[in-house]
């Protein structure tokens, strides 16, 4: 208590003291702190844990710098890569702590600093104390003795004496007022307030200080009858008493308890029917009149402004009597200052009030909307009871705000027509009241529309007008600061200098700018303490707040004095710029997060089986019931609006972009260490990707030549040097997910199309940003679709549709088309695929076995030919259980050619070939080519390997057999090369009996030598000249 009265007498105000003092984290600041320090501390257990034996106190960094560039089995060549990532992690940490600490580590300098000032202070309040003491001591000390006084003061008491009757009136006056007061006759308060300060202001009882209590009472109740009066105004204008007749009315149109419907049908009817425009002028029609009556008869008899009936008139006559008692006690400027200072306070208390009635009411459904409404929904449904709550509150809450405003602009026209004084000069600030009403509507919107944890995409991150906290205590003066008894010699100023260094040495990366301001440490005006939302914040929630907040922007669109309107917001153009620049921006934002949240969240290749059989990706299906709901809450079914279609767009367009990721991620899973990814080297080709969509799209004739535009990037895939391996094609896991890819967009594409619902473009859909609209229009613009239940959305798909204008049906095609062109790539990677896998087994064949000089023909097939079966097998297993019959065909088309390729090419490789070995080639080739006849779908399209047959078969024959077929040009499919190659073969026998025997007789002549050269060289030199 003793400390209490010393702050009073010293003039210290106990509250600012704490606040500046006491500096408080919230959970999620001290949370991050801790994570800083853990994380670091995880870093520094790293170091001792795996680097012990490498890094000490003892370590010497050349030795350890050299052992990281020694590549070698005894070096650290091998960690340097992971002491790199060690040496980032741990700046980051140590950045993150000292982030994290700032605000402590600022904290503590303004809290020493700040004490420092305190006790000097309060030691010079203390010195003055002292030379007051000892001039209160001195005055007690009076001189004595003054005769002449004492006969002046008995000629007073005389004169008391014959003023007794006035005294006893006096004395019964504020009794009388006391009465009048709690009677509210605020007439008779002023008279007998005035009576009294006449008869104290007499000549005779002027000087009689024993009337001090009397007049001191009397001026208390004066200001008592002030603060009366002005609470009075208050409850008439925030209508703490109740709403007007008028007002009322509306809440009973939209209030299901009063009204008792019976259905939500006709509940949402009632709401949607609400001529806005019309309502609008029937609220502002009492203060229109009254405004008009205030002018035209140049005031109100004393009978008009008693009159107590229930209209809003008879409030507005009260308020012109109020305001004339106050400025019959000449008090008028300070009470219309008194009511513009406390504007943002009563208005504030209106949502405060509106809102904390429902809690008391509805305590239950408060705890089960925050159970069932998430960031992650669209919000209060209008099946939910707690929705129809909601919505009424907004409609109370706005409705109270809209005659709050209508009494201002009363003040205002009252407060020109008693001062005779110009509307703009009146000493009234209503411009001042209408900008913080707009704070507070502001705030409102902000807290029950915006979501600060939404999850969106880096280029979505939007700063706007309605994110903004406090937007007007920005530009506050400031109103007090502790630094302004520093001086620039000021020894504080090098005692904050010495603070900085020291935590500077004691907190390692602490750093505080050489420039500091010492001023920017000061106390702003207190802020109003913003409660939580009664639901979770969600831009959804407009669908409860649309209707009354256009109801107070059409009503009031007008309320501002035309001198004032010029530097002024108009309602409606707040309204559009909260809309356009605030809340479009924030729904964009939500529908990112929900993409994020429902459909990129998910694992890529997660699965979910649909019609039973079908396996798509999740991914996929979670969209389709994302957009469905999306084009249904936005009602893009029902109504066209340019900036909802491209919201819808923009998400298709995400998840176009989700699923061209997808196929990339697919594409890039060949192991990049191994092999030359063939895949991605075809894919580059694009002559080849057309030939391919050409053989998807129906082109067969296009399969003769795609084997040649295939052999052009792996040439030499049968050789050492050159062979494929496993890694240039996907493998069983990734190949599995391609497969589901292709089934997900073939899904895709047959649902997507049939969406669209063109309208006629030639209509004003648009409507320019510059064109001034009514609130009926503006609802059109901005309103949601109030479907009760959005789950029973999955059960009718197919009654879902979206209306586009020509600009938009374009957009909406290309997505179309590329959902299409993907699919055609997807298909186009399983073809080439299958055939990276032909290559690959077909060129481990040769790899594997280069002399085919066999001594017995055997009719085991080669692992490589069973391994590829197998493989293909698997291929056609996985497209049968997706149903894919045509995509099996459309994958297979063409495989003949390219294994009569591989077979044809690969037997350069060949050194020797006899009979035995061209018969178990042609086992391999005839078991491959009887193994893919049957994973066809459509007999018309099985294939053979005949080209290949023959060409082992040509290889088995003479020289003169393969002129004579040449001549009579029945080798056409085969190359100038394959021929040579066949003729090589033929004579590969020979050759090596001839090589073995020139080894055995070497030194001596080889006279059969010489005819089978010369035959080898005519034959070449036959089909050089013939394929020319």
């Amino acid at each position: 208590m003793d400390e209490v009265q010393d702050s009073e007498r010293l003039g210290v105000r106990r509250g600012r003291q704490r606040q500046l003092t006491i500096t408080s984290l919230s959970e999620d600041q001290q949370s991050a702190m801790n994570s800083s320090i853990d994380s670091l501390q995880n870093d520094l257990s790293l170091v001792k844990t795996q680097w012990h034996n490498i890094i000490s106190t003892d370590s010497n960094p050349l030795e350890i710098a050299l052992a990281f560039l020694d590549d070698t089995s005894v070096g650290l060549g091998y960690r340097y890569n992971e002491f790199n990532q060690l040496e980032a992690t741990l700046g980051n940490h140590l950045q993150e702590v000292v982030n994290e600490h700032a605000q402590a580590f600022n904290a503590n300098v303004a809290s020493y600093t700040k004490s420092v000032f305190a006790l000097t202070d309060a030691q010079e309040r203390t010195t003055q104390l002292k030379k007051d003491f000892k001039t209160v001591t001195d005055l007690i000390t009076m001189e004595k003795g003054n005769l002449d006084e004492l006969d002046q003061k008995c000629l007073q008491y005389t004169n008391m004496i014959n003023s007794l009757s006035q005294i006893e009136e006096l004395i019964k006056i504020p009794e009388a007022i006391e009465d009048n007061i709690r009677k509210e006759e605020f007439k008779g308060v002023q008279a007998l307030i005035q009576r009294s300060f006449v008869i104290l202001n007499s000549p005779k009882l002027k000087s009689v200080k024993q009337l001090a209590p009397i007049r001191q009472q009397i001026e208390l109740q004066e200001h008592i009858l002030f603060e009366n009066i002005i609470q009075e105004i208050h409850n008439i204008i925030y209508s703490k008493n109740g709403l007007s007749k008028t007002d009322s009315n509306i809440l009973k149109t939209i209030s299901i308890f009063q009204n008792g419907f019976t259905s939500l049908e006709n509940y949402l009817f009632n709401i949607a029917n609400i001529d806005i425009v019309k309502q609008s002028k029937l609220l502002n029609g009492n203060l229109e009149e009254f405004i008009k009556l205030l002018h035209d008869n140049n005031g109100f008899k004393d009978t008009e402004l008693m009159k107590e009936n229930d209209t809003q008139q008879s409030e507005y006559y009260r308020i012109f009597n109020l305001l004339s008692l106050i400025k019959g006690t000449n008090r008028l400027p300070s009470a219309l200052t008194i009511l513009t200072e406390r504007a943002k306070e009563e208005i504030h208390s209106i949502i405060l009030k509106s809102t904390e009635q429902v809690r008391l009411k509805h305590p239950t459904l408060l705890k089960m909307v925050n159970k069932s409404v998430t960031e992650d929904t669209f919000g209060p449904s209008v099946n939910q009871i707690f929705s129809l709550v909601m919505r009424e509150c907004f409609w109370e809450i706005f409705l109270k705000l809209l005659s709050a405003i209508q009494g201002h602009r009363v003040i205002f026209e009252i407060a020109s027509f008693l001062q005779n004084s110009p509307t703009s000069h009146n000493g009234y600030r209503f411009d001042k009241v209408w900008k913080k009403l707009l704070d507070e509507v502001q705030s409102l919107l902000r807290r029950y529309l915006i979501n600060s944890n939404l999850i969106t995409s880096s280029h979505n991150t939007t700063t706007n007008d309605i994110e903004q906290s406090e937007p007007e205590r920005k530009r506050l003066d400031k109103i007090f600061s502790l630094q302004d008894n520093i001086d620039e010699d000021d020894i504080s100023k090098k005692q904050a200098g010495d603070l900085k260094s020291l935590l500077k040495d004691i907190f390692l990366g602490f750093t505080v700018n050489s420039n500091i301001d010492l001023n920017n440490i000061y106390l702003e005006d207190e802020t109003f303490e913003q409660e939580e939302p009664l639901i979770p914040p969600s831009v959804f929630n407009m669908k409860v707040i649309l209707e009354p907040f256009l109801l107070f922007s059409q009503a009031s669109s007008n309320l501002i004095p035309p001198l004032l309107s010029k530097d002024s917001v108009s309602s409606i153009i707040f309204f559009n710029k909260i809309m356009e620049k605030s809340f479009f921006p924030k729904l964009r934002d939500t529908l990112d997060h929900l993409f994020i949240s429902k459909v990129e969240r998910n694992n890529n290749f997660a699965v979910e089986t649909i019609d039973d059989t079908k396996i798509i990706l999740k991914s996929a299906v979670d969209f389709q019931k994302l957009f469905y709901h999306e084009i249904s809450v936005l009602n893009a079914s029902n109504i066209f609006r340019v900036d909802m279609i491209d919201l819808l767009l923009e998400t298709l367009s995400k998840f176009f972009h989700y699923m061209t990721n997808i196929f990339n991620s697919i594409l890039d899973g060949t192991d990049k260490n191994l092999g030359k990814n063939l895949l991605k080297e075809w894919f580059k080709d694009e002559a080849l990707i057309k030939l391919e969509e050409s053989i998807i799209t129906g082109n067969i004739d296009a399969i003769n030549v795609e084997a040649d535009a295939l052999y052009q990037h792996c040439k030499g895939f049968y050789s050492t040097a050159n062979h494929l391996i496993s890694g240039d094609y996907l493998n069983n896991v990734m190949f599995e997910s391609l497969v589901h890819l292709s089934s997900t967009l073939t899904w895709i594409n047959s649902w997507l199309p049939q969406l669209r619902r063109t309208i006629d473009s030639t209509e004003p859909h648009h409507v320019s940003s510059t064109m001034v609209l009514n609130a009926d229009q503006l609802r059109d613009k901005w309103s949601f679709f109030e479907y009760s239940d959005l789950s029973s959305l999955d059960n009718k798909i197919g009654h879902v549709s979206l209306l586009l204008n020509d600009e938009s049906l374009g957009k909406f095609n290309k997505f179309i088309a590329g959902f299409k062109d993907l699919n055609l790539k997807s298909l186009s990677l399983m073809r080439f695929d299958i055939r990276a896998r032909c290559l690959y087994k077909i060129g481990s064949l040769f790899n594997s076995t280069k002399d085919w000089k066999l001594e017995v023909g055997g009719s085991e097939i080669d692992s490589n030919i069973s391994g590829l079966i197998s493989d293909l097998r698997r291929v056609e297993d996985k497209l049968n259980k997706q149903k894919m019959e045509d995509a099996k065909d459309t994958v297979f088309t063409g495989i003949d050619m390219v294994n009569n390729m591989a077979f044809i090419k690969g037997a350069r490789s060949i050194t020797v070939l006899n009979h035995n070995g061209i018969k178990k080639m042609e086992r391999n080739i005839n078991v491959l080519q009887h193994g893919i006849r049957n994973m066809y779908h459509e007999a018309s399209n099985v294939t053979t390997l005949g080209h290949a047959l023959n060409f082992y078969e040509l290889a088995g024959s003479s020289e003169r057999d393969l002129i004579a077929k040449l001549e009579a040009k029945e080798l056409t499919m085969f190359s100038p090369d394959d021929l040579k190659t066949i003729l090589r073969l033929q004579f590969s026998e020979d050759f090596a009996t001839q090589k073995k025997r020139a080894s055995a007789m070497a030194g001596k002549s080889m006279s059969m030598a010489k005819p089978l050269n010369r035959r080898y060289d005519t034959a070449l030199k036959t089909i050089e000249t013939l394929t020319k």
